[in-house]
């Protein structure tokens, strides 16, 4: 393995031959320890006669000058070598070991590490011997007592250690100088790309300020022009603005208020300063004095607290008031603006169908005639045309003129519906239901967060959902017994007709298809004035009792022993429910207008199994087909 090659600057400096035996060294003492002792003497001899001169004291001090200078001068050139030598041979070992360590690119490094030793660090050890040497020098020096030569040596060595070619000072700034250089470079083009510049404007040649860029002078224009132009004026103010771009020195951009400030002041019309009043982002006039508004705000919106939990109650538009200079003639009177915040506007909106609604019944809900609901919704009055519940049907209404949003926490009940189980019952005829456990609705306790506007409800979102009540299965028993063809009822024995008049003073209205109605139609129709008794025709067990989605409305549906079934459509209320036994002649229902109807009036049919019969062959009190 190869060695760290630093090259060897010894053959020029002088080098000083120490002994390389203790006798040499003994020798070496002896020689020097008779010239010491000589020095003395003559020292001594000196001193006597300086006594004698009165120069005793100034001597003495001297001598204590020289020792500190020759002890200043070892120890300073102790820490100069050893600042110089110690991380040189700290990174010789770091680079020992990666040496040791590196299978790769070996050369590369030993010729790197070469160049990098020659360039920093034989200046370092060259200095470092020149110390060396110096400080071997004045210990010489000193062991002969040539005090005056140590400290000469003294101060030569700390001269060029700091100044002299290989000093430190050299050193430093050889080092330095070009990453001062770096610094100062990065420094200046800092500054310059850290310049701020900013666009000069002028208005129709007049200075006005700086801004950052030309959008601020367009949105300062559409400010000027919003607080000129409020309810029935339409006046403008047209100004010519001008650009130039210049270095931004200690003055600041111009917000686009500042600047429509300046712009209402370059206008040459009579201005106040005010606060504009703007709902939504639009100005609807300047108050100079916005308290009596405020107050009416706060009023509005306590008339939707309920000081409920969480509750949360605001504007839907953000309102704000922007000081600021704005034309005299833009200024309005506080009652202006109290009058147009409790104002009323029209806006479109939704009515959903529920179960049971019909076309008069939601006129009337809505307030609208016929033609209105028609018109709004075009094709909702065609013969086919059927109400589904969950259906949106477009309405008109009246809102506030500030619309209010409302969130609160809510706490409500609701009902958990009940599975229904069949089971099968040989006491009964096929097709006859009953019911032998109620089934009965279970209870959740909701906590919801509801979003209402204007106090109608527009979102709900449930947080939490706890089981209070747990639901009964409903079990209904299904006959299997065959029915019966030969029972009959008795009610007619004159005409031999099954069943009975239905309706209590009902009128017949229309025939079947059979007989001539309506295509599609499968039963007949008695009309009676709305909520008048409907009867069952004949006794048996209801099967059948609520909303029929395929246009009958609320029905009912009776399943006789024989295997009929009759039906009885477009109720307003039914009186029955599923599995109940009922008698001939017994109130069922109440003559309406639900589901695919016109007028109030009772749709009769017969059927059996899934075949629908001509009513004409089994009710009585109809008239002879041919009577129309």
């Amino acid at each position: 393995m190869g060695k760290l090659m630093i090259p060897d600057y010894r053959d020029d400096i002088e080098e000083t031959i120490l002994p390389d035996s203790d006798s040499e060294k003994e020798a070496q003492e002896a020689d020097v320890k008779p010239a010491v002792a000589d020095t003395s003497e003559n020292r001594n001899e000196e001193n006597n006669e300086e006594k004698d001169k009165g120069k005793n004291g100034i001597s003495a001090v001297a001598d204590r000058i020289f020792d500190f200078l020759v002890m200043a001068g070892q120890y300073f050139c102790h820490i100069i070598a050893d600042v110089f030598s110690k991380p040189a041979v700290y990174v010789a070992y770091a680079a020992v070991f990666i040496w040791k360590h590196t299978a790769l690119f070996r050369d590369a490094v030993k010729r790197t590490f070469c160049e990098i030793g020659s360039f920093f660090f034989a200046p370092l050890l060259k200095s470092k011997r020149v110390l060396q040497r110096t400080n071997r020098q004045i210990r010489t020096a000193k062991e002969q007592g040539d005090k005056k030569k140590a400290a000469k040596l003294y101060g030569s060595i700390a001269k060029d250690a700091v100044f002299g070619k290989q000093g430190l000072a050299v050193t430093l700034f050889n080092y330095a100088a070009p990453i001062i250089a770096i610094v100062f470079l990065m420094s200046v083009v800092g500054y310059a790309t850290g310049t701020d510049y900013a666009i000069k404007l002028t208005v129709d040649g007049k200075f006005v300020g700086y801004i950052e860029s030309e959008q601020v002078f367009n949105d300062a224009e559409r400010i000027m022009q919003e607080r000129i132009t409020y309810i029935g004026n339409e006046k403008k103010i047209s100004m010519e603005p001008g650009y130039s771009l210049e270095m931004l020195g200690d003055q600041e951009y111009l917000t686009k208020y500042q600047l429509a400030n300046k712009l209402l002041e370059l206008s040459d019309t009579p201005i106040e300063y005010a606060y504009g009043m703007y709902i939504g982002g639009k100005f609807y006039g300047a108050l100079v004095d916005n308290t009596a508004v405020e107050a009416e705000l706060e009023k509005i919106l306590d008339g939707y607290r309920t000081n409920a939990k969480d509750e949360d109650v605001a504007f839907e538009k953000d309102i704000e008031y922007v000081p600021g200079l704005y034309l005299s003639d833009s200024i309005v009177s506080s009652d202006e603006i109290i009058k147009l915040i409790n104002s009323k506007k029209e806006e479109a909106s939704y009515y959903t169908v529920v179960d049971g609604d019909s076309h008069s019944g939601i006129c009337s809900k809505l307030g609208i005639s016929i033609e209105e609901l028609e018109t709004l919704n075009p094709g909702i009055m065609d013969e086919d045309y059927v109400l589904r519940a969950g259906e949106k049907l477009l309405k008109t209404q009246e809102v506030p003129f500030l619309s209010v949003s409302i969130s609160r926490t809510e706490t409500y009940n609701v009902e958990v519906p009940y599975e229904t189980k069949y089971e099968d019952d040989d006491t009964r005829y096929e097709g006859v239901e009953t019911v032998y456990q109620e089934g009965e609705t279970g209870t959740n306790k909701i906590t919801a967060k509801v979003y209402y506007v204007n106090g109608e409800e527009v979102k709900r979102t449930i947080k939490k959902t706890e089981r209070v009540k747990e639901p009964v299965t409903e079990i209904i028993l299904q006959g299997t017994l065959p029915p019966q063809s030969s029972h009959y009822s008795d009610a007619s024995a004159d005409t031999g007709k099954k069943y009975i008049w239905p309706v209590d003073g009902g009128t017949f209205w229309e025939w079947g298809w059979w007989d001539g109605g309506y295509a599609g139609h499968r039963g007949v129709d008695i009309g009676a004035p709305y909520g008048t008794d409907v009867y069952a025709g004949a006794s048996g067990t209801v099967i059948f009792a609520g909303w029929d989605n395929g246009g009958l409305g609320n029905a009912v549906m009776i399943l006789h022993p024989d295997g009929y079934t009759t039906v009885y459509a477009h109720n307003s209320e039914i009186f029955v429910s599923a599995g109940q036994e009922v008698n001939q002649g017994e109130c069922i229902a109440a003559v309406g207008e639900t589901g695919l109807a016109y007028g109030c009036h009772c749709h009769f049919e017969v059927r059996y199994g899934s075949e629908r019969l001509n009513p004409r062959y089994y009710l009585s009190g109809l008239p002879d087909p041919g009577y129309y």
